[in-house]
């Protein structure tokens, strides 16, 4: 949060896309987490996340990266984002209400591939795709929240976990459940359901 105040960006302050001015507008904040480590020989790795995306980016110099494969995302997220551009264009234009129907299903059919992307590593080395850990229907952005991607990141660096802190930055969000500059715990929604699997190994 300091290094926030301080510096006005989440990177080395030469891209203006990764500026903290993002999240105080229409955006809104957003989470951010810290999570520290050990390695195999004792030495401490702080590892840090944001939840989602920042700016429309997955990746920034510093921050783990996401759970899901990100070219591959694009690859099936880019073509059919532009369809249902097309289609909202067509429906606000009048044209026959048959679309809406199309955009639906256009949107379930991505949501459903692009939640098959994400695959899930434990302590323990076990590694599976985030629609078998998780019991039931999958809310959106489940996965993306910091926890998961500092557990997973962790785990795939053979690195073992020691305290975790999660905190929001910006604006408060539209339900007014996240304010600026508090500490919040994991998601019940999103993210306990999947952080039992993540965290097996860590008690071994």
């Amino acid at each position: 949060m300091a290094q926030f105040e301080a510096k006005q960006c989440i990177d080395d302050g030469r891209d203006s896309r990764f500026s903290t001015d993002y999240l105080l507008g229409e955006a809104r904040g957003q989470m951010f987490g810290v999570l520290e480590c050990t390695t195999a020989s004792g030495d401490i790795v702080v590892l840090r996340a944001f939840s989602c995306q920042y700016n429309g980016e997955w990746l920034v110099d510093g921050w783990v990266p996401p759970v899901l494969d990100v070219v591959e995302f694009n690859r099936i997220a880019d073509p059919v984002d532009r369809e249902i551009k097309t289609l909202d264009r067509m429906i606000s234009e009048g044209h026959e209400p048959g679309l809406i129907r199309r955009r639906r299903a256009l949107s379930r059919d991505l949501m459903t591939r692009i939640q098959g992307l994400y695959r899930l590593t434990n302590f323990r080395g076990e590694t599976r795709p985030m629609t078998e850990v998780f019991q039931g229907g999958i809310p959106t952005g489940a996965g993306d929240c910091c926890a998961p991607k500092l557990l997973n990141h962790a785990a795939l660096l053979g690195l073992t976990p020691l305290g975790i802190s999660e905190f929001y930055w910006g604006r408060e969000n539209r339900s007014g459940t996240r304010k600026h500059g508090e500490f919040y715990a994991a998601c019940a929604e999103k993210c306990q359901p999947i952080l039992g699997f993540m965290l097996c190994g860590t008690g071994e």
